[in-house]
């Protein structure tokens, strides 16, 4: 007899689990808990990419930095102020010559083509019917 309910039990359990209105209230509850799981996806994922474009500037900060750092130890002496001035600013000692050679300006250059002589009119017209002889 104990068997027989149990098996009434599990049955009529079935029913209200397997039910239209059960099955729509489990999907609203998945959908309503889907939304803020969503939400928090996106400001993770929005999170993950501000820290690797944080991570790119730090990198390159930190290469900036050893390059001031360079600059710095490079000026600090006699021999790389002087260099510095010399670069920027064309200054040459007493007693020195500068020469600066400029580059042509490519508006200026002129080009000239020169008809290729080997080729003939029997040439052309054997190339035209793919006879070409090369």
């Amino acid at each position: 007899m104990r068997r027989m309910l149990d098996i009434r039990q599990r049955t009529k359990l079935r029913r209200v689990l397997y039910a239209k209105p059960t099955i729509i209230a489990v999907a609203i509850l998945v959908a309503l808990l889907l939304h803020p799981v969503w939400g928090m996806y996106k400001k993770s994922r929005d999170a993950i990419a501000r820290r690797d474009k944080a991570e790119t500037e730090l990198s390159s900060l930190t290469a900036r930095e050893i390059e001031l750092d360079l600059d710095i130890a490079r000026l600090s002496t006699p021999g790389g102020v002087e260099a510095e001035i010399r670069e920027r600013f064309m200054v040459a000692k007493e007693g020195e010559k500068v020469m600066i050679i400029a580059e042509p300006d490519a508006e200026k250059a002129h080009t000239v083509t020169v008809p290729d002589d080997s080729s003939s009119f029997l040439n052309n017209v054997a190339d035209m019917f793919g006879f070409s002889g090369e």
